[in-house]
């Protein structure tokens, strides 16, 4: 049986562009509201860095966050 590491089984989305991909092939990660994102290019996590709170409103949580 082939052993299979955590991160190699992970699919992340990135919040930029909506890749899926797998964890491992992630090019960049930043941590913002308590959650991690994970980014398939430098282009898109610089994105997100320019307005964090633009791509994390995307999560299905945050819409309940948001309301007041």
């Amino acid at each position: 049986m082939a052993a299979f590491g955590p991160e190699k089984d992970v699919v992340v989305t990135d919040p930029v562009c909506g890749m899926r991909l797998p964890l491992d092939k992630a090019v960049a990660q930043e941590e913002y509201g308590g959650w991690a994102y994970f980014f398939c290019s430098d282009a898109c996590h610089k994105l997100f860095l320019a307005a964090p709170e633009r791509y994390s409103a995307s999560r299905p949580d945050a819409a309940s966050k948001n309301t007041s």
